[in-house]
């Protein structure tokens, strides 16, 4: 209970004052950090009003989405020249946008990151403050963009996807004006925001040719990354890390490296995309072992363009699917040192559970060629 005679402190009615203006005017983080600073303030003498006001803040960063969602999302940021969306929305959805195959420790990390983000509560009373951003880097065809969907879809908040195409400008100063509409935009929706290609519009400030647009637009994003409200997350792509300026990693709280998947993840993965397309047959399931051995240094967007493939020939040729699994290796029929290598990952894979003659009618190869490779290796 609060006496009469305690009153509050300067600084605290100034973090009031700013919180009422703030929220007159509509600008949402100015309103949460007003609202930080005074729950701060208030945290040793009156805890639990300053408790009461991060949960606030924390079921709004939960919540909003959702309600956004209900009530009818505000209209997309335009380009004012072309008339032309400069995002495009996804609602989130787990059984479209699935866990993607990764790694132990990245998928660690994920999990630490979702689990930060639906205990928000928990660390504004500590006057923590959460992560909010994240940078991925990593070879095309890595996943980035299809973590960032399954980000959003698990913290049940619209993904805002940046389109390139119609925010970039070549008249000085609008590309920066429009990525900024297209940030506050973000910020003022709770959502998951994706910059792909972060590296086309976060370059290295030592171009002497760009006549200050790149300098301007690398400015708008450390300003914007820094006032960056907790109540929304940021995401951003990279095939080419190096590119990126200096201080925009610092902006960061989050880098994560997606890298190209070992033979477990490839073998998972074609697990997962041929589905029941391998349920009736155990020999399809045991020869995926082996031919996932021949995917080194493919992504896993090679993988699934691979398995799809092999469903469609199967369909379409009514055919069985360890045929088709062989005939969609590209070059498989015609290279002799890829069907001698799978003949032996093959044999080291399965051992006695396939035979010469086996390896010999998969291969094309004859079965006294099929010895001299094993006997080879």
């Amino acid at each position: 209970m609060i006496k009469k005679e305690d009153l509050f402190k300067a600084n605290e009615v100034g973090y009031i004052v700013d919180l009422i203006g703030s929220g007159l005017i509509g600008e949402p983080k100015k309103v949460e950090l007003a609202a930080l600073s005074l729950a701060r303030s208030l945290q040793k003498k009156y805890p639990e009003i300053s408790k009461n006001i991060n949960q606030a803040i924390s079921s709004f960063a939960l919540n909003a989405g959702a309600s956004i969602r209900s009530s009818g999302a505000s209209p997309l940021p335009v380009d004012h020249t072309s008339q032309l969306e400069m995002v495009t929305l996804y609602k989130p959805n787990l059984e479209q946008n699935h866990e993607p195959i990764l790694t132990s420790s990245i998928k660690e990390k994920i999990d630490n990151f979702l689990n930060e983000r639906n205990k928000i509560d928990l660390l504004l009373n500590k006057n923590i403050r959460p992560s909010s951003s994240m940078l991925l880097v990593g070879p095309p065809g890595t996943g980035k963009t299809m973590l960032a969907k399954y980000i959003a879809s698990k913290l049940n908040k619209n993904l805002v996807v940046l389109d390139l195409s119609t925010s970039m400008s070549s008249l000085m100063g609008k590309t920066g004006a429009n990525l900024k509409r297209v940030l506050q935009y973000a910020k003022h929706n709770a959502s998951v925001l994706l910059f792909d290609e972060f590296d086309a519009i976060a370059k290295k400030r030592d171009d002497n040719t760009d006549l200050g647009e790149i300098k301007r637009i690398v400015n708008v994003l450390l300003m914007e990354l820094e006032d960056w409200p907790v109540s929304s997350v940021f995401i951003a792509t990279s095939n080419h890390p190096e590119l990126l300026d200096k201080a925009i990693w610092r902006r960061f709280d989050h880098h994560l490296s997606l890298p190209l998947p070992k033979k477990e993840e490839r073998l998972e993965i074609l697990k997962n995309e041929l589905g029941s397309f391998l349920k009736d047959s155990k020999t399809d399931q045991s020869i995926l072992d082996p031919i996932s051995g021949l995917f080194q240094d493919k992504s896993p967007a090679d993988l699934c363009k691979y398995a799809n493939n092999v469903k469609r020939r199967s369909v379409l040729n009514n055919e069985a699917t360890s045929i088709s699994l062989f005939k969609e290796i590209e070059g498989f029929s015609e290279d002799k040192k890829m069907r001698a290598e799978f003949c032996k990952i093959a044999k080291e894979a399965l051992g006695n559970k396939i035979t010469i003659r086996q390896l010999a009618e998969i291969t094309g190869l004859s079965a006294a060629g099929v010895q001299h490779h094993l006997k080879k290796s």
